[in-house]
């Protein structure tokens, strides 16, 4: 794959503020997980898009502050994901100490109920959150994910609105589109006097994380849809995941993305109207050589498997086309009964030998009949150490944060239970 210029001078700008118009910042993320955040500076006060990760705010505002000690007048929240919405409490708090009123928080309707649903699923949030972004304090003990995974404290957006809203402020207009995309919440801000676009995370400088395999549904067609609607647009200035976009780039980007998202939609409905199951699905939708081949789109964070998997899941139900599924025995029941047929030790061993062929994913699957099914205690043990090394090993081969983070923390906790 070749190495696109432009991609890696915007990589290199990441962790640094811009000046990118009058008036206009974008002020950079120190979490290597969160987007920037935009900054349009009114003759009222700052209205700031997106506040980075809980630990980022502080230094968010401290960088604004090296530009202007204007009031914080408007945030507005692209979604609700914690690294948009978690530094809130810094922006308010710089607010409150130099005597400014408290900011106006806009976010569409449905943030309330992000926020609502992360606090009743909150366990089942921290135990995702040690899959997708482990550390090393969440590993320390077998529950160290519930014991050291803080809550965010949620500040509920005081304006919201369904599909559009636009206000005016010193100066400056803001149109707000709704775009359901990585979330059912997200929406993206155009500033006409600037052509402006200030999209959270509907560009992320790789595949979109439509599909994510951790997260609930999400919608790849309005995405596509949201993309063509910005570059219809034409933009002077994105910004987005990536960071900082200009002129050309920022509109091929929203396209070529859009394309891909559009792309993978049309083959899945195709494939499901013609009677096919997922198995197939993901076997036959291949992108176009342009697309797989494109340094923007590579599959880095989302995933063309992970975008496929989330188009199915909005238009059928969980049957997987085999009627054998539907009341499935326990796969440990299974798998005993194959550990009846075939010595556990000779499953590991033809498991070591795919993996020495470079059959890693088969590996994983020979040796996972031994964990579920195996009594012995030794040869239990020895599996599992086997499977962490080729979870490990698996990594580092499919190349995607979100995959690799849940594997390699897969291992972790494998080889501290076989200890």
């Amino acid at each position: 794959m070749k190495i696109d210029p432009e991609l890696e001078q915007i990589r290199k700008m990441r962790g640094k503020d811009e000046v990118l118009a009058p008036n206009v910042l974008k002020i950079e993320r120190s979490n290597p997980v969160a987007g920037p955040s935009g900054v349009v500076i009114t003759e009222e006060g700052l209205v700031v898009v997106d506040t980075g990760m809980p630990q980022e705010g502080p230094d968010r505002v401290r960088r604004i502050r090296e530009h202007m000690q204007a009031p914080f007048h408007t945030i507005i929240y692209s979604h609700g994901h914690g690294d948009h919405v978690g530094g809130i409490h810094a922006f308010i708090e710089d607010n409150e100490k130099k005597g400014y009123p408290v900011p106006r928080i806009i976010g569409h309707e449905l943030v309330a109920k992000r926020f609502d649903k992360y606090r009743m699923l909150a366990g089942r949030r921290r135990y995702i959150g040690m899959l997708q972004f482990p550390t090393p304090e969440m590993l320390e003990a077998s529950e160290g994910w519930q014991r050291n995974r803080r809550e965010y404290q949620y500040v509920y957006p005081d304006t919201t609105f369904s599909s559009y809203m636009d206000f005016k402020l010193g100066g400056f207009t803001f149109q707000l589109f709704h775009a359901p995309a990585e979330t059912d919440d997200t929406i993206w801000v155009w500033v006409p006097e600037r052509k402006l676009a200030m999209l959270g995370d509907l560009l992320i400088g790789g595949c979109p994380n439509t599909g994510n395999p951790l997260k609930e549904q999400r919608y790849t067609l309005e995405w596509a849809e949201a993309l063509e609607k910005i570059a219809e647009k034409q933009p002077d200035f994105i910004i987005a995941g990536p960071g900082a976009l200009r002129g050309r780039l920022a509109v091929e980007r929203c396209q070529k993305a859009a394309r891909l998202l559009r792309f993978i939609q049309d083959e899945v409905v195709r494939l499901l109207n013609e009677g096919k199951w997922i198995e197939d699905i993901l076997a036959e939708v291949k992108l176009p050589q342009d697309l797989a081949e494109d340094p923007w789109l590579q599959g880095t964070y989302g995933h063309p498997v992970f975008v496929i998997h989330d188009v199915y899941r909005r238009y059928t139900g969980w049957y997987d086309g085999n009627p054998g599924e539907l009341f499935p025995s326990p796969s440990a029941e299974v798998a005993a009964e194959i550990i009846e047929l075939v010595n556990p030790e000779r499953l590991l061993e033809r498991a070591r030998q795919l993996q020495g062929n470079g059959s890693t994913q088969l590996a994983l699957h020979v040796t996972d009949f031994v964990v579920k099914g195996c009594k012995d205690t030794k040869i239990f043990k020895e599996a599992m150490l086997l499977k962490a090394g080729l979870l490990e090993k698996r990594a580092g081969e499919v190349g995607n944060f979100i995959a690799g983070n849940i594997m390699r923390t897969s291992a972790a906790l494998l080889r501290k239970d076989s200890s």
